[in-house]
């Protein structure tokens, strides 16, 4: 049956609807601007096609049956999407008809406050000077934003990442460091003993990364792992539920902390800084190559 719907033309669908909505083929002739015999053919062409009467004309009037109904509403289903795909393709025609077009950005969460600031200037600039600019913004894990970007789903994303293809451009963006936290119900937000390294590893329960994570220095390794998260905001949440440490970027936590909901743990010791990078095809197109020339320069300004 869809190989044969595929035989069915526009027009031949048009025919009907007009057939349909006139009731009758020499009622619309005037609508369709065609004679009698042609739209006749159409209606008999998508009978023979489809292997179905679809309605009664003669001295009765005319009138459709069952399977008739059901086709003129399947018809003006379609007409309706033919519409709907005509308007896409002129927005998209309008979009890269302006220097702007479409941005597709793909960024981890939780980033620090000033990158925010930069993209916030950014876009209003972008925004500014051409007012039918696209841009699509999504939060990713950065293994998914790496696979995003080689399926060139996504423009530029921001990330750190534990890998590098070879078939994407890698631009250093910011550093970003990652302290370790317990929430305001945990047993360790009130110890005024000491604290260290292998307390903390051996006798309380932490959050795992469920993506690959590169540090640059010693990094915990926990005898207990009974959360996995995949977003920064999730783990704040399970650290917020009271049973468990883990990291989080030093902005988020001081955050927290400053909000009495969270404290950090053994700053110095534990802490560790990651580099942000920028992550992109080559070739990029020029608007976005304009917006990441002004996110860099942004960000450059932003942590001189």
């Amino acid at each position: 049956m869809l190989n044969q719907l595929t035989k069915i033309d526009i027009k031949t669908i048009n025919s009907f609807i007009a057939i349909v909505e006139c009731q009758g083929v020499t009622a619309a002739e005037d609508r369709l601007n065609l004679s009698a015999s042609v739209i006749s053919g159409h209606l008999s062409h998508l009978e023979d096609v489809l292997g179905m009467v679809l309605c009664h004309r003669g001295r009765g009037g005319f009138r459709l049956t069952d399977d008739g109904i059901a086709v003129y509403e399947a018809c003006l289903g379609f007409q309706e999407s033919v519409a709907n795909f005509q308007h896409q393709l002129h927005y998209i025609r309008q979009l890269d008809s302006v220097q702007g077009g479409h941005i597709r950005l793909g960024l981890s969460d939780q980033l620090p406050e000033f990158f925010y600031e930069a993209l916030r200037l950014c876009l209003a600039k972008s925004y500014s000077d051409n007012p039918l600019i696209h841009f699509s913004i999504d939060v990713q894990s950065p293994e998914d934003m790496l696979e995003i970007l080689l399926n060139n789903e996504c423009d530029i994303g921001v990330g750190y990442f534990s890998s590098f293809p070879p078939s994407l451009k890698f631009q250093t963006a910011f550093i970003e460091r990652q302290v370790v936290c317990c929430g305001s119900e945990h047993s360790l937000f009130q110890h005024t003993g000491k604290l260290t390294f292998e307390i903390l590893e051996q006798q309380y329960a932490w959050i795992k990364r469920g993506y690959s994570v590169v540090h640059n220095r010693n990094h915990i390794q926990p005898k207990s792992l009974t959360a996995t998260t995949y977003h920064m905001e999730a783990t704040a949440r399970i650290i917020l539920a009271g049973h468990h440490i883990g990291y989080l970027p030093y902005d988020l936590a001081k955050r927290y902390e400053q909000s009495g909901l969270m404290r950090i743990l053994l700053l110095d010791e534990l802490s560790y800084e990651v580099q942000h990078y920028w992550a992109y095809r080559p070739n990029m197109s020029k608007p976005v190559e304009g917006f990441l020339t002004e996110m860099v320069g942004r960000l450059a300004s932003a942590v001189s």
